[in-house]
């Protein structure tokens, strides 16, 4: 998703070369017909296809040249565990992820208004998946819609129907689409208590849909990809053998059982490397990270006081920055 400048160069590279050959058959053409209309055709579709061509990487280069705000660098800090235990170049790298992630998603708020910090969280979600990938894109993901609560199978908020889904990714017609409740999405990054997490449950699902070849990224390996398959296939024959200790909605099917892994996995890795140190492994193979070994070194949070400097680094006290601000939020 971070375009480096090797793909920037590799991308203008290979831009370059398809508008030159694009102008030179216009000229070519031109030749043997019309040189003046040949030469303006070939030009013309040059252009038009380099800037084209250059489109994404020149956003997203522009994306991560902005500023952080310091509202969602707070709210980083004092919501999401993960990033908190990342090094500083590893934050550097998380916020300009999330940076690219707001510029080319959007978050709609479906009777609900979108704060800073549910943008911040739905961003996180996307974000902490694939973190251990660095040939990565949602391209099939354009819009996540906030409810302001459950839903039913009909996407209602309203009426006697059993609205007991708390996020939703889009298949078939509603593919590209995310759909999740906001106070579930609040939730699941503020009780470390459990390992129930709906934005990462839904952003496994996505990350498991933009690769329709083998369900996983292109990074993992054959034969974890191979282990993994064989692992399914015996957990949902068995499901007995993990029910004691894994939410037995995972053992609905294939998606399910990775969407609820991945909770499990960055939420409370620790508690699931424990019980299973294989499944723990083979998570760790899957996603290219160990967040047990991560939040290990993550310090027991202290309260920010009112009279404190604000973590943001504006130099005002944090009751008159970040912290009135996320009161507000």
């Amino acid at each position: 998703m971070l375009v480096t400048p090797e793909i920037d160069r590799r991308n203008r590279q290979q831009s370059l070369l398809t508008a030159a050959l694009l102008a030179a058959t216009g000229l070519v053409v031109g030749i043997w017909t019309n040189f003046f209309v040949g030469a303006t055709l070939g030009l013309g579709s040059a252009c038009f296809v380099f800037q084209l061509m250059r489109r994404k990487c020149r956003r997203r280069l522009a994306a991560v040249r902005r500023a952080f705000p310091a509202i969602d660098e707070a709210i980083l800090n004092s919501r999401v565990a993960y990033y908190q235990a990342l090094n500083d170049a590893e934050k550097q790298r998380f916020r300009q992820l999330v940076q690219v992630f707001l510029d080319e998603v959007r978050i709609t708020g479906v009777r609900v208004q979108i704060d800073e910090t549910t943008r911040i969280l739905v961003a996180a979600s996307a974000v902490i998946p694939i973190f251990g990938f660095h040939d990565w894109d949602y391209h099939r993901l354009s819009e996540v819609l906030v409810y302001p609560t459950s839903f039913d199978q009909d996407y209602k908020i309203e009426g006697e129907s059993d609205r007991n889904i708390l996020g939703l990714a889009g298949r078939g017609q509603l593919r590209g689409l995310l759909i999740l409740s906001q106070p579930a999405l609040l939730a699941g990054f503020s009780n470390a208590s459990d390992e129930q997490n709906v934005g990462l449950h839904e952003f496994a699902h996505v990350v498991e849909q933009e690769e329709v070849q083998h369900g996983l990224p292109p990074e993992v390996p054959v034969d974890v990809i191979r282990e993994w398959s064989a692992f399914v296939a015996r957990e949902l024959k068995h499901p007995e053998i993990n029910k004691a200790h894994i939410n037995p909605y995972g053992f609905t099917n294939d998606h399910e059982l990775l969407a609820v892994l991945t909770e499990y996995f960055f939420k409370s890795p620790e508690n699931l490397r424990q019980r299973d140190p294989a499944l723990y492994d083979l998570m760790r193979k899957l996603f290219h990270q160990d967040p047990a070994s991560l939040l290990s070194h993550l310090q027991p949070r202290r309260r920010t006081g009112c009279n404190a400097p604000c973590p943001c680094g504006s130099g005002k006290k944090f009751k008159h920055c970040c912290g009135r601000v996320l009161e507000i939020q």
